[in-house]
This record gives structure tokens, sequence and C-alpha cells, in this order.
């Protein structure tokens, strides 16, 4: 799916937290996360040197970030299933951050491996039986 300009640019400005709803959503509902190849994935840098895996909902958002910090590097999609049942547990495993949805200036939003995997699997729940709300679950 192709995005116009003016969506990626109003989506890119949104603050952090809307724009991890924004993924989430997007990334259930689509079945595919984005993250940058070049003979092996991107990673990013906490500044405490924590290593930091970037993932984007669509294609379009990963490739600004190509002209902007990652020069050479490609726009690959996997499965919402590989992240979930196999690259969000070894991130976990290995200490590595997930960086979700990344822009040229802000890179405020970098839940726990198992927080974004919690969070998808929740909203692939909702997203399932959109009957269900939160409220009974306490």
């Amino acid at each position: 799916m192709t995005i116009d300009t003016k969506h990626v640019q109003a989506i890119v400005m949104l603050p952090g937290p809307q724009r991890y709803e924004y993924f989430v959503k997007r990334v259930v509902e689509g079945g595919v996360v984005w993250s940058l190849f070049r003979q092996g994935w991107a990673l990013a840098k906490k500044e405490d040197g924590t290593l930091v895996f970037p993932l984007w909902p669509e294609r379009e958002f990963a490739a600004i970030c190509v002209d902007y910090e990652w020069t050479g590097y490609e726009p690959q999609s996997f499965a919402l299933s590989e992240l979930v049942d196999e690259l969000l547990p070894q991130l976990e495993q290995d200490g590595v951050a997930t960086g979700v949805f990344y822009t040229p200036g802000a890179r405020d939003v970098m839940p726990t491996p198992g927080l974004l995997r919690r969070d998808l699997l929740d909203e692939r729940r909702r997203a399932a039986d959109p009957s269900s709300t939160d409220e009974g679950d306490a």
C-alpha cells in the first residue's frame, strides 16, 4: 500500500505516544512490519549504549530514515507473526530495545520488546473481536 506525502508528513509530526498507537494499529491491520536492511539489520544506540532495533508501520516511514541516517540500507518487511513469535522474544533475551517509528527528529518511543509484544497481541485480540473492551479485564 502506498500512502500519500501529506499523510506521511502529518503522521511523522505526531507526538511519540500517538505514533506508537498508529504503529500498533497499522501493523496489526496490515500484518507486516518494516525495518532497514543492508548485509544485516539496522541498529541504533541509546545514550547508555543499549542497542535498539528500529521498526516502522509502513515502508514510506522507514524510507525517510534511510535518507537521513541509514544511507545504503533498504526498507524490508517481515510478517507480524515473525515479529511477535520470534524477533521480540529474541530481542528481549538479548537486551536489545525496540525503536518504534523513529523519525528524522525523534527517537522517543523505545518500549521494551515485552511491552511491544503485549500491545500488539492486545490489539490483535481487539481487532479479531471488536465487541471486546478492556473494561472487563481487571
